[in-house]
């Protein structure tokens, strides 16, 4: 799974984050009281300035003090009432629809069919739901105003900051319920649509081998592979133990269940097993070592734009180590279960179907003690599952350490080397780790090729999340931007009309899928420059590499260009990043439990922008002065 952009662990972001926010609410505050004083100077002149902004204060206070719950969740109910009667459940209708026909267009012949699936879902969801919340936040209050009704409120004795809450409430509630109702009958979709099965057939699909008697329980007593379904088959091994194997195909297996009946033996495919899974992996710290024996921080570049993974050389002593820390033999008491996805480079193509050869090793980092525990055939995109026991026999131990330099003048002290020839097993925990610390690497062993990775693409697979509940945590990154949308379109309804806030609420959801861009252009990272200078060079077919002639008008454009970008940086630390819960979707989609950590980060970073989004709307609302 990529990530490009992990979520820092919860206690080292939240003293950073709580000072930028405690900041950002100061300046927001002095804004406020600034703006508020100029308009009071203009409608009661100077001499009412601060008598009528402290009275306005002390409201305020009064407001958040004396707040009714129950007038709160009268309006909520009011909004659900409402909302129901715009025929909101046209959106539920929409999706099903959408789910009734998905399957004439998602291939399930794809050698990941879940990740199409479940991108459709939670994509499609997404999309829908902050549709509906852009419509029913931006259109109600204006509407309102428009009709007067809002007078039979106002008039009676609720507060505007209990008008904002319910309607924030309210809409929540309805936006929670089809969602609730969307990530259901999406789960059920999924499930239903990657259910299938084989057919295997004695004698047919599967052949016996010539009987031998006295074998090991391991022996392969027949073999074959089952019928073609969905696009693919898997095959299929029978021991002499009675135990029966099914290859994995498309990140997915079967059970095999023998029945003999007589003379007659029939065998019985189980439904599939691992297409949609919660893996729960522990990550490590990842370096390389070049192929003078120091450590880098990154690899060889081989010249892709994308420079997510850093490359090793085949047939060097170059390689990529991951560092894992608390390790605990409790919980690995048969070894250790490892996944990852290496990426390949080929320096010359040969047969382009043949995967690439590499070898896995542990070490630990204070003796410098390796084992080699096997080789495996790696090619793009597949990720490889190896098992590293709990026991290693000592030909797979180097007999001499493996020396790691480190570019620093004061020179690095090991342990003493354990390698012990008299030994014949070797523990994973007792000898290949220190203080639970260890080391694996991973390295190419074809010349001329070159192996890729990224810190997340090698990882120690501990137990399995609850599927299920996983499935509902990927939608709760939906929901985290619905209540995000909808604050944003109720402040804007307070004081402008309907078409317009629906508009700025457009605006801003575009903004925050496209944060990261606004961003780049905001600093110049862009090509082209700043948006007058695209301009320019889009009307005049200039290219994006060459300098615009130093003339007065390009001055001119390059002086508008810092104009803007000001502003597009404002607006970039303003918006939230819509892309950054698209994390969501990946975890769900690649199979991936969602930690509990980018809960907490991300549920905190949307509660950071509603609570200001509210206090602001509730200002710009009671300064209306609305039937008074």
């Amino acid at each position: 799974m990529v990530i490009e952009h992990p979520v820092p662990p919860f206690f080292d972001w939240i003293t950073i984050a709580a000072v930028k926010w405690v900041f950002a609410i100061g300046v927001l505050a002095v804004l406020a009281a600034a703006v508020s004083m100029i308009l009071i100077l203009i409608r009661r002149g100077p001499g009412s300035v601060f008598p009528v902004f402290c009275r306005e204060l002390r409201g305020g206070l009064s407001d958040a003090v004396h707040l009714s719950w129950k007038r709160v969740f009268a309006i909520a109910r009011l909004m659900v009432q409402e909302s129901i009667r715009k025929k909101v459940v046209v959106v539920a209708v929409v999706f099903l629809v959408l789910l009734m026909f998905a399957g004439w267009f998602i291939d399930p012949t794809n050698k990941n069919p879940a990740a199409l699936y479940l991108n459709f879902v939670l994509t499609t969801t997404d999309y829908l739901v902050l549709l509906l919340v852009l419509f029913l936040s931006t259109l109600s209050l204006p509407a309102e105003f428009k009709s007067k009704t809002i007078f039979t409120v106002v008039t009676k004795p609720v507060r505007p900051s209990e008008i904002i809450l319910g309607r924030i409430l309210g809409l929540t509630a309805v936006g929670s319920a089809i969602l609730i109702f969307m990530a259901v009958l999406s789960y059920f979709f999924v499930s239903m649509s990657l259910n299938h099965t084989h057919k295997l057939i004695d004698n047919e699909d599967i052949t016996h081998e010539a009987a031998v008697e006295n074998v090991s329980p391991d022996t392969v007593v027949a073999h074959g592979k089952t019928q073609v379904t969905n696009g693919h088959f898997h095959e299929v091994e029978e021991y002499a133990d009675g135990t029966i194997s099914v290859a994995e195909e498309n990140n997915h297996t079967h059970t095999v269940k023998k029945i003999t009946e007589g003379e007659n033996v029939r065998y019985v495919v189980g439904p599939q097993r691992g297409t949609v899974q919660a893996k729960v992996p522990i990550y490590g710290k990842i370096r390389f070592l070049d192929s003078g024996g120091y450590e880098k921080d990154a690899g060889i570049s081989v010249g892709e734009e994308w420079e997510y993974r850093s490359y090793i050389g085949g047939a060097t002593s170059e390689a990529v180590i991951w560092t894992f820390e608390n390790l605990d033999p409790r919980r690995f008491r048969d070894g250790l279960p490892v996944e990852m996805t290496i990426s390949v480079y080929r320096s010359h193509k040969g047969n382009i179907e043949r995967t690439i050869m590499g070898a896995l090793l542990v070490r630990n980092p204070a003796t410098g003690l390796t084992a080699e525990i096997g080789s495996f055939n790696s090619e793009k995109y597949r990720t490889l599952a190896m098992f590293i026991p709990r026991e290693i026999d000592k030909s797979k131990v180097k007999s001499a350490p493996s020396i790691v330099k480190h570019r620093q003048e004061t020179p690095q002290t090991e342990k003493e080397f354990n390698y012990d020839p008299a030994k014949e097993k070797y523990d994973l925990f007792a000898d290949f780790t220190d203080g639970g610390k260890m080391e694996i690497w991973i390295q190419c062993v074809e010349d001329g090729q070159y192996f890729g990775a990224a810190e997340p693409d090698l990882y120690i697979r501990t137990r399995d999340a609850n599927v299920f509940f996983n499935f509902f945590k990927g939608y709760f990154g939906i929901w985290q931007q619905m209540i995000i949308l909808l604050s944003f379109g109720i402040l804007f309804s307070t004081f402008l009309s309907g078409p317009v806030a629906m508009f700025s609420t457009f605006g801003v959801m575009i903004a925050a899928f496209c944060r990261e861009l606004l961003m780049n252009i905001a600093f110049m990272r862009e090509l082209g420059g700043g948006p007058f200078e695209a301009w320019e060079r889009l009307i005049t077919h200039e290219n994006l590499m060459s300098d615009l002639s130093n003339t007065f008008g390009t001055y001119l454009i390059k002086f508008f260009d810092l104009l803007a970008s000001g502003l597009l940086c404002f607006i970039g630390m303003v918006i939230p990043s819509f892309t950054e819960y698209d994390i969501y979707t990946n975890y769900v989609a690649s199979g991936f439990d969602i930690p509990l950590n980018t809960l907490a980060v991300h549920g905190l970073t949307t509660l950071a922008y509603v609570v200001p989004l509210f206090v602001v709307a509730y200002l710009i609302l009671r300064g209306r002065e609305v039937a008074k």
